[in-house]
């Protein structure tokens, strides 16, 4: 029997997928964020051989999903597509992300 992927904990502000939110510490190598979401909600970073995602709070950056690449990815992905909907669910058409797939392309 295999055992399944431990959901991550507690996410904070729009309901959805929960994830678990640490302070953003560097790790020694250089930080590069390529990619940024719908209103610069989460950013993709990698740091060395890590990915993850961040976020900007009034003290700083927070970090999820740090890991591999097609892990970080995944979070990042649950993240924007739960952002995109709260627009959505507002009447608002969110930003473009060529990141997310698009309707009836999923995975």
């Amino acid at each position: 029997m295999m055992a399944r992927a431990q959901e991550p904990q507690t996410m904070g502000h729009e309901q959805g997928p929960a994830f678990e939110w640490a302070p953003y510490r560097p790790s020694g190598g250089t930080l590069r964020v390529s990619h940024t979401s719908c209103c610069g909600r989460y950013e993709w970073g990698r740091e060395g051989g890590s990915f993850f995602v961040l976020r900007s709070t009034g003290d700083g950056y927070q970090e999820t999903g740090r890991g591999r690449y097609r892990y970080a990815l995944d979070v990042y992905i649950a993240l924007a597509e739960t952002h995109n909907a709260e627009h959505t669910r507002r009447g608002e058409t969110p930003e473009p992300d060529t990141f997310l797939p698009r309707r009836g392309q999923r995975g």
